[in-house]
């Protein structure tokens, strides 16, 4: 009987060794980066950095979120060309509306959502701090379904409290969420995937449609 006992406990670590999740070392001076809206694809991630990215870019979950539209960022273009404005269409009339809702991420511990994984530069981040006006960084390290990061750390945006606001169809359109950010979300779904972009609208809360223009980015208006 003690033999069996300790086959059978032999062949439960045996099991749970082989149940552990892959490792995955950060090099020194380097940071994971985790993308779930229009930061999909090395493309986009060239944009934001200034400069080509010629890193990986890994389809993960990130577990423990929910992705929403309730962010809400002023309506200034913070990278080139800096101080340009979102103008939208809205019953052939031109509006400067004060916000632009785009996505966020909320706690939700029932939910993993699928998203990018990046490798940059450490330095690189506070370019990011900047250019994701609204948004603060908060460490999902531990929060990667597919792998566990033995060295290193993992980060992703969060919007603050204060520009954290749900959409709603009150017809003022104070803030909207202007259609060239879902072509960029869509330009990033060529690439990955229609698979992924089905996954992706299955875990984002939906947004009212009302609050959806046609928009463009124009330099401010002249002052007369």
């Amino acid at each position: 009987m003690r033999n069996l006992t300790l086959l059978a406990l032999l062949i439960f670590i045996t099991s749970c060794d082989s149940a552990q999740k892959p490792q995955k070392a950060i090099p020194d001076g380097m940071v994971g980066l985790i993308g779930y809206g229009s930061l999909t694809s090395q493309k986009q991630m060239a944009i934001q950095l200034g400069k080509p990215y010629e890193g990986e870019v890994e389809i993960v979950h990130l577990e423990g979120y929910q992705r929403t539209w309730s962010a809400t960022t002023p309506n200034e273009i913070e990278f080139p060309p800096k101080g340009d404005l979102i103008r939208c269409l809205l019953k052939g009339d031109s509006i400067y509306p004060n916000k632009l809702s785009v996505l966020n991420i909320r706690k939700n511990d029932s939910v993993a959502i699928n998203c990018c994984f990046f490798i940059i530069e450490e330095k690189d981040l506070l370019l990011l701090d900047k250019t994701e006006k609204g948004y603060k960084r908060i460490e999902v390290t531990d929060k990667i379904q597919e792998f566990d990061v033995s060295e290193g750390k993992v980060w992703a945006y969060q919007a603050m409290e204060e520009f954290t606001e749900y959409p709603k169809e009150d017809g003022s359109y104070n803030f909207v969420l202007p259609n060239v950010y879902l072509e960029f979300l869509e330009a990033g779904f060529a690439e990955l995937g229609e698979t992924y972009r089905t996954e992706f609208y299955q875990t984002t809360l939906p947004i009212p449609k009302s609050v959806v223009l046609e928009c463009s980015i124009v330099a401010p208006p002249k002052e007369d």
